[in-house]
């Protein structure tokens, strides 16, 4: 389930607006683990974590939060079809919280992604206005972190590969309300921790949909 907002600001004379989009993300259900690609530091034994088997199902649950600041080029109303090229800085953070049945927590891994993103839009107006947006994210600073229990504390490693991620968009608008189709991919790199276990690079495949209302 996602929450989302977005703020713009433009000048009636200018041909392009500013914007802040802030979202978070999450989750309902748990997601299974392949126990045959994910290996873990046993949490201790106590009321609460009990041993756990290689038969054992592991699930993971997701949270994530996302912050976007930017530029939106031809962006005045008007009856032609039109290209929008997008301009922003660009932070994403992702959680993954592993747990069990005989376990209320095991491990989490964090990833910050922070950089800049460009990308192109096109739009076509009409009774219901249709807007495809395609935007490339190079992360500049990575980050994972590894929580856990067992550690005691929270070990952060720096990402030196920083590959690219990807989101793409489509939007319909009637009037004040709009209905928004997105696709998310994210390539998390890995990292190499001696003090606690290294993770190795894996990738996020995020779809989600949102109902938004114009003011």
């Amino acid at each position: 389930m996602d929450l989302a907002v977005e703020i713009s600001f433009q000048n009636p004379e200018k041909n392009h607006k500013k914007f802040i989009a802030l979202k978070t993300m999450g989750n309902i259900s748990g997601t299974s683990i392949d126990r045959g690609r994910y290996t873990f530091i046993e949490p201790p034994i106590n009321n609460f974590n009990q041993p756990i088997q290689p038969t054992d199902i592991l699930q993971s649950r997701y949270r994530g939060a996302e912050a976007e600041a930017g530029l939106i080029w031809n962006t005045k109303s008007n009856k032609a079809i039109r290209f929008t090229p997008i301009l922003s800085l660009y932070s994403r953070s992702l959680a993954r919280k592993i747990s069990s049945l005989k376990s209320e927590y095991i491990e989490e891994e964090k990833y910050s992604l922070h950089g800049i993103s460009g990308g192109m839009g096109l739009v076509f107006p009409g009774k219901t206005t249709i807007h495809l947006q395609a935007q490339v994210f190079q992360p500049l600073y990575d980050q994972v972190t590894l929580y856990g229990r067992y550690i005691g504390i929270p070990y952060e490693s720096l990402v030196s590969d920083k590959p690219l991620n990807f989101k793409a968009k489509i939007q319909f608008s009637k009037g004040n309300f709009g209905w928004t189709l997105n696709l998310e991919s994210l390539n998390l790199a890995g990292a190499e921790n001696p003090k606690s276990k290294s993770i190795e690079a894996s990738q996020a495949i995020i779809p989600s949909t949102l109902f938004t209302y114009f003011f």
